[in-house]
């Protein structure tokens, strides 16, 4: 890459909003969303009905966090070439404190989800009983409230101090988001891993994995970045930010979603390896619940969805650069990430022995249209709240003769 000086600035637009399809497809996904919830609720399947809702709301939940994370992570890398897309990650995080809270209505329906949240089968279980200090509702609780709490702190400080630079200017704000963005990381790797375990995990309370906290990572990140991807191409190819985003820029946040892409498919191959090559019975059940009763070609077909055809569909160059290749490709990560929470939560809602059948995803994914459609509406009123272009950033002007 190279470097040239820049005389003068493109003349900024005074705002950046959704394009009206993408608004009118997040309306017609809320829509869809809430008929789906409805229905599943008002048919009595408690089980479809808050699983579905779990999907959903862990979903959104990891695009709204994984924005800070995003932004953390370029800070401390110094990575001027994301300056002019900066505004996307910051309107993402504004679904932190709603998103939260939606989360962690997951509680209401707990005796639905949980096994371990009934007291007389955890009297009689003694891996339960043995996990039970930390398994419990209030350690829930108290672990998902200051969590999220502190994601919505953490935001408030470094996008308040990215607006401050907008009015005052200057280095300031870049060096103390650098520090917060760096103790920022330590926080989201412990709360981020223990709401982890509470919402995803625990559905298998039998189960051990010292790698599903990493997976799950895994998965927000391939998937926030995809997100990210998906509305800068959108930017890119309706011309909002002539001047200040192009094919240089695609193209980088392009390598990131291919690298993250490649990561998945490492973790998730190796938490698979390790216990199929241990072939410990605490291990294996989580892979057997998902091959028995239906489940094996949905399973299968997850490396595929997650991983073959983004790797394939990204390796040319000029994939990574243009608007019309990326952003198909930014979907089917986005569906393959639903595709994965769905693995994951459905076959465990039987408690017992028996895994659940499997069903077609038709509510599910109905509900986490809902839950994506709402998270995009919040997005899109946040990212035109603010001037599209942070103009008094010192690092623009490389961004600007970025070259990739």
């Amino acid at each position: 890459m190279s470097h040239a000086h820049v005389h003068s600035l493109p003349e900024p637009p005074a705002h950046v909003g959704l394009p009206s399809l993408v608004k009118a497809l997040a309306g017609a996904g809320v829509i869809v969303g809430v008929a789906a919830l409805g229905w599943a609720f008002s048919s009595g399947d408690a089980a479809l009905a808050w699983s579905t809702y779990l999907i959903g709301a862990f979903f959104a939940l990891g695009l709204g966090v994984f924005g800070l994370a995003w932004i953390a992570i370029v800070n401390l890398a110094g990575g001027t070439w994301a300056v002019t897309m900066r505004r996307v990650p910051e309107a993402m995080t504004a679904w932190l404190l709603p998103g939260g809270i939606l989360a962690l209505l997951v509680l209401l329906g707990a005796g639905s989800l949980y096994q371990w949240s009934h007291a007389d089968v955890v009297a009689a279980d003694e891996v339960l009983s043995h996990k039970a200090p930390f398994l419990n509702l209030q350690m829930f609780t108290i672990f998902g409230v200051v969590s999220i709490a502190l994601w919505a702190i953490f935001a408030a400080v470094i996008v308040g101090a990215s607006q401050r630079q907008d009015r005052d200017g200057g280095v300031r704000a870049t060096r103390s988001n650098r520090a917060m963005s760096a103790l920022f990381l330590v926080v989201f790797a412990i709360t981020f891993s223990i709401l982890s375990f509470y919402f995803l995990l625990s559905l298998d309370a039998h189960w051990f994995s010292t790698m599903f906290a990493v997976l799950v990572f895994t998965d927000v990140s391939q998937t926030g970045t995809a997100f990210v991807t998906l509305m800068a191409a959108l930017l890119v190819s309706s011309g909002a930010l002539k001047g200040f985003l192009n094919e240089h820029h695609l193209h980088s946040i392009g390598k990131m979603l291919f690298a993250w892409t490649g990561f998945w498919a490492y973790i998730y191959f190796c938490q698979f390896m390790l216990i199929w090559y241990a072939n410990i019975p605490e291990e294996t059940v989580y892979f057997i619940r998902r091959t028995d009763h239906g489940w094996a070609p949905y399973m299968l077909a997850l490396p595929v969805l997650k991983f073959a055809l983004p790797f394939l569909l990204m390796l040319p160059r000029d994939a990574k650069r243009s608007p019309a290749r990326l952003i198909p490709v930014a979907l089917l990560v986005l569906f393959a990430q639903f595709w994965e929470l769905f693995l994951m939560v459905a076959p465990a809602i039987g408690h017992g022995e028996a895994a659940a059948v499997a069903p077609l995803p038709v509510v599910e994914l109905g509900g986490t249209l809902g839950f994506v459609g709402l998270f995009t509406l919040v997005f899109g009123w946040a990212l035109q709240r603010r001037d599209p272009v942070p103009l008094k950033d010192p690092g623009l002007a490389e961004c600007l003769a970025y070259q990739s």
